[in-house]
């Protein structure tokens, strides 16, 4: 991290990412003042942050007067901002109705990117995640004790150029494939509902993929996996994950392998 912000205001989505992030900051001694997107959300965030709100995302207003309050000097925006929060906006500032107007759909990029120009405009700066956690982004490797096998190698090599495509048409960022066949692909229910959804219907023995957009945008959205997801493939009993290397996070990698390794799973970066 940047040795002159000392002072980070961390807008938090939902997943295992803005914990880790404000627990590596607080060791580091930084001072991180977050801004959760739910209540759950802020109360999971609590013990690592110097001072924590609860904000929704349809309050951007707000959320802006609570950080220059604080004196922030960088801003991260982390965790996934659920596409289901975006049809659920109430209480919508006079800032949000401005951006609302402003926008060309309704897709939680479009939204999070509305938000960063009026932080930029106002002078502001929002760090990159990639730069800020390089550490959880894997290489091209096997990061399980047990390899992928023939069948399942065949079935990331169909899904990958899939899942790609799916990313790129902003529909979602995982796919369940099994026997080169795509069985559940994500969408605004989420990554984790695909995965139990997909290795219900494949019946066990399928492989999720994670992948990121081409023109991923790493200042608020960071594609991950953790040991959640593995403990969601394990009671679907799947045989693989397979995330594309240096562009998709391993969120507490050692936990997560560990797990693998104790059910059989193959973990991939491709």
């Amino acid at each position: 991290m940047e040795a002159t912000v000392q002072r980070i205001g961390l807008i938090a989505g939902a997943g295992e990412v803005p914990v880790y992030f404000a627990r590596k900051a607080k060791s580091q001694g930084l001072h991180v003042f977050s801004v959760g997107l739910s209540d759950a959300i802020a109360q999971s965030l609590e013990p690592h942050v110097e001072k924590g709100f609860s904000i929704n995302i349809g309050q951007p207003g707000k959320m802006k007067k609570v950080l220059e309050a604080e004196g922030i000097q960088g801003l991260v925006i982390m965790g996934k901002v659920e596409k289901s929060m975006v049809f659920k906006l109430q209480m919508l500032d006079l800032q949000a109705l401005k951006m609302v107007k402003s926008f060309k759909t309704h897709q939680d990029k479009s939204i999070m990117l509305s938000i960063i120009r009026e932080i930029e405009k106002e002078g502001g700066t929002v760090l990159d995640q990639k730069k800020l956690l390089p550490e959880l982004f894997p290489e091209k490797g096997v990061l399980t004790r047990k390899k992928p096998s023939d069948k399942v190698l065949q079935d990331i090599e169909f899904g990958l150029p899939v899942a790609r495509r799916m990313a790129d048409d902003e529909i979602g960022q995982t796919i369940v494939v099994k026997n080169q066949t795509v069985i559940a692909v994500e969408a605004v229910e989420g990554t984790d509902k695909t995965v139990s959804r997909g290795c219900e219907l494949a019946n066990g023995g399928c492989t999720v993929v994670k992948v990121s957009r081409t023109q991923q945008d790493y200042r608020f959205d960071a594609p991950g996996v953790g040991p959640h997801t593995v403990e969601l493939m394990i009671a679907g009993k799947a045989s693989a994950l397979a995330v594309e290397a240096d562009r998709v996070m391993v969120i507490e990698r050692e936990r997560t392998v560990d797990m693998a390794n104790r059910a059989g799973l193959s973990i991939v970066a491709v």
